[in-house]
């Protein structure tokens, strides 16, 4: 039989791989095959392309290493050879590293040959010669590299600092942009800045990827790479590169890695959406992935998705279609109670449970979404810098996880001890902002305590937003839903009132050894009173307001009464619980200073 042969091909760049290099180092490892009677055959062609030998990547993580433990481990035959163009492709690290890799290889029992000389290395044969002629070639090609790489890190350096100045490093930038004729500045490419502005309004209004991308494959909009259209990863990059601001954060290559170099430039790009664009989007984003991402049907069917919870067991809400016909419908049914796991499975209808809560929980501003004046654009601006405050925040709280990681790669102390004090002025600072413009919102609502004029501006409003399925619908519904996250503590669904929790308070007392008979008699009365099985639910707010809402049976958009307990003055320190009748009438229960 044919002694086996495998031919290793290694190229840095691509640029290599698109000349003639691959194919001259293929045509000549076929040559000396048949010329030396050698099987070369297509499975045993070993490629490490663009990757560099000059610290041993090809080694590490390549095809060359792969080779090698199969030679270890049996799997490629003794006396097979090993066909390369030089040892430089072999490696370029230095000469007692590179010349240990030479002789593992013969020693091995493998046949090395270079076909640049057609030199045949082997553990038999290898003399004094061959020995200081590897060393030479070895030594010429660590040298090289070595040079090479002071060389362009120095080129690199300079076009670092110019930059700096506002002049282009290199042609490669993000989608859309290019580079214009002259060489000296990026230009916008419009249709496809408007497609990015697109994209991060959509995500800043709550709009997930999976919708996003779904959406613009619908209406055909060419994706910026590939021709597959446009998938959720291709977004996520887009909506976390900070060039859209601008930024441009120089990398270096260690130990195969790319890490980020100094400081990142800012300016460097034309910037096509605003930082609180930007930054609202990141909020957003990460809303979706504490509260639940994915899709959401065509007219986002559940606004209280991972938000609504059982207020008997706390287990979360689930959404339920049982199709159409008399019984069926949409409904709101405890999660645990849907799997049969004990909790009571009372349903509620979804659409009138959410024309309650959208009718009456004023905190959450619909009318400022559906509709715009003067006094909700002011609240719209001031949410929609808290928002992006968030996600600054958040940004910069991610960016210290990165220096932290950086540190145990093993960076640079000095550098990575100064970003973190950096970025540690910068969360304090943006913290403050975010505390002075909570306050405002505060003072805002307070003043501000205007809602729906009458009831049918409620129904107008509520119909709007249950409408068939549409983009503009979809669009205000997936607003509401972000808003929700924002400002929703907790929200706690009670089809069946107070009853269960009062029942179950009454098992536990009657397993008590201590006798509590007059206690029992009078809870089970009070639970017996209709009142106690009046549906409820009650929503929390995150800046520690609570409202609870008993709607009307046979009127979703009317109530029986409210109970709202808020924070109202001394800077939040007097809590008020008030008692709101469904005539509108407002009868303070309790006010006290709390700590």
């Amino acid at each position: 039989m044919k002694p086996r042969a495998y031919s290793y091909l290694r190229m840095s760049t691509d640029i290599q791989l698109q000349g003639h290099s691959r194919q001259r180092q293929l045509e000549a490892s076929k040559a000396y095959a048949e010329e030396h009677g050698l099987e070369l055959a297509d499975d045993a062609q070993l490629e490490d392309i663009g990757i560099s030998a000059f610290k041993g990547a090809n080694l590490k993580n390549g095809a060359l290493g792969q080779f090698l433990a199969a030679v270890k481990a049996g799997t490629v035959e003794r006396g097979s050879y090993l066909l390369v163009e030089s040892f430089d492709r072999l490696s370029r690290e230095e000469i007692l590293t590179a010349h240990t890799l030479f002789l593992g290889i013969v020693q091995s029992g493998i046949n090395l040959v270079t076909l640049i000389d057609k030199r045949l290395y082997t553990a038999k044969t290898t003399g004094l010669v061959d020995m200081i002629t590897s060393l030479v070639i070895m030594e010429r090609a660590h040298e090289e590299s070595k040079t090479k790489s002071v060389r362009v890190g120095a080129a690199w350096k300079s076009k670092r600092v110019k930059a700096a100045e506002g002049l282009p490093m290199t042609a490669r930038c993000p989608a859309w942009l290019r580079l214009n004729s002259d060489r000296r500045v990026y230009e916008i490419i419009p249709e496809r800045v408007e497609i990015v502005r697109q994209i991060f309004a959509d995500s800043a209004a709550g709009i997930g990827m999976y919708s996003i991308a779904a959406r613009l494959n619908k209406a055909g909009v060419s994706a910026f790479v590939g021709k597959n259209g446009w998938h959720q990863s291709y977004l996520a990059k887009i909506l976390k590169n900070r060039a859209v601001i601008g930024e441009f954060q120089p990398h270096v290559k260690v130990d195969g890695k790319r890490i980020p170099e100094g400081d990142s430039i800012p300016g460097y790009f034309p910037a096509i959406v605003s930082e609180e664009a930007f930054f609202q989007a990141q909020h957003s984003k990460s809303q979706r992935r504490v509260s639940g991402s994915g899709r959401k049907g065509p007219g986002y069917t559940n606004l209280f998705t991972n938000v609504a919870r059982c207020a008997y067991c706390h287990s979360t809400m689930a959404f339920e279609n049982k199709g159409v016909g008399t019984r069926g419908g949409t409904y709101l049914v405890c999660g645990d109670a849907q799997r049969g796991r004990g909790c009571e499975a009372t349903r509620w209808r979804y659409q009138d449970f959410e024309a309650s809560f959208l009718a009456f929980v004023q905190e959450l501003d619909l009318e400022s979404i559906v509709n715009a004046n003067d006094d909700t654009e002011k609240r719209k601006k001031l949410e929609d810098e808290l928002s992006a405050l968030h996600g600054e925040i958040s940004s910069v709280t991610e960016l210290m996880e990165k220096t932290y990681a950086l540190l145990s790669a093993g960076g640079p102390p000095e550098f990575v001890a100064g970003k973190l004090n950096d970025l540690i002025e910068r969360q304090s600072s943006l913290r403050e902002r975010l505390s002075e413009k909570e306050a405002e919102q505060r003072d805002f609502a307070a003043r501000d305590s205007r809602f729906y004029v009458s009831r049918e501006e409620i129904k107008e409003l509520v119909k709007k937003l249950q409408m068939p399925a549409s983009d503009e619908l979809y669009r205000l519904r997936a607003q509401i839903a972000s808003r929700l996250k924002v400002l929703v503590e907790t929200l706690l669904i009670a089809p069946l009132g107070a009853r269960p929790a009062m029942q179950k308070s009454i098992a536990k007392l009657q397993q008590m050894t201590v006798s509590a008979d007059d206690v029992i008699a009078h809870m089970q009365q009070m639970a017996e009173h209709p009142d106690q099985s009046r549906r409820y639910f009650a929503v929390g707010f995150r800046e520690a307001t609570v409202r609870i809402v008993f709607p009307s049976y046979g009127d979703p958009l009317r109530f029986e009464q409210q109970v709202v307990a808020g924070q109202t003055a001394n800077e939040g320190k007097v809590k008020s619980f008030d008692l709101v009748h469904s005539s509108g009438q407002r009868t303070p229960l309790l006010s006290q200073e709390v700590d």
